[in-house]
């Protein structure tokens, strides 16, 4: 049994390009033909309400119809199968980490060409984990060679800037 079975038809040019997103990542993925194998098509009408409405995914059970490339890594990476990394959200300000059993991001402002940290969210089941630290860390070596100045208002992101004299100085923090 996979935790991805993709359904599909060889023939079809999206059901190759999916294929391909999938190897190219090194994920382990059924595919589940459904021109060429009936139980293939009987298990995707009882996904989809059709054996036509390919491609369809199933992602540790849940259920994914033709997504674009981006929706298809969150939904990956929220099962815990890929690791998409870092990923800047620049039209929502953010930036996020996708993650069961929800995102974690830190959002941002623009003061003209300041860009301010206002916020950190990461779920509570990982309080107390460092998790939240390590992942304010992981967006600060993002950011910290940018040209722009960039100013922390959130406390819990001032508290981690202030742990390495790099970004204490990039931030603006003191000593």
């Amino acid at each position: 049994m996979h935790d991805i079975t993709l359904f599909g038809e060889v023939r079809c040019h999206k059901t190759r390009f999916y294929q391909s997103a999938l190897e190219e990542r090194g994920l382990a993925y059924e595919l589940a033909e459904v021109d060429k194998d009936p139980r293939a098509a009987v298990r995707l009408t009882k996904l989809a309400g059709s054996a036509d409405k390919f491609p369809t995914f199933q992602i540790k059970g849940r259920k994914l119809r033709n997504p674009k490339l981006p929706e298809l890594e969150k939904e990956l990476a929220r099962a815990g199968l890929y690791d998409p990394g870092l990923i800047h959200e620049e039209r929502a300000q953010r930036f996020v980490r996708h993650m069961a059993p929800s995102d974690a991001f830190v959002s941002y402002v623009w003061q003209g060409d300041r860009m301010i940290l206002t916020h950190i969210e990461v779920d509570p089941s990982f309080r107390g984990s460092g998790l939240g630290a390590r992942f304010a860390a992981e967006v600060f070596e993002e950011i910290e060679t940018r040209s722009h100045e960039i100013r922390l208002t959130c406390p819990f992101l001032r508290k981690v800037g202030g742990t390495r004299a790099n970004w204490r100085k990039k931030f603006n923090l003191g000593d």
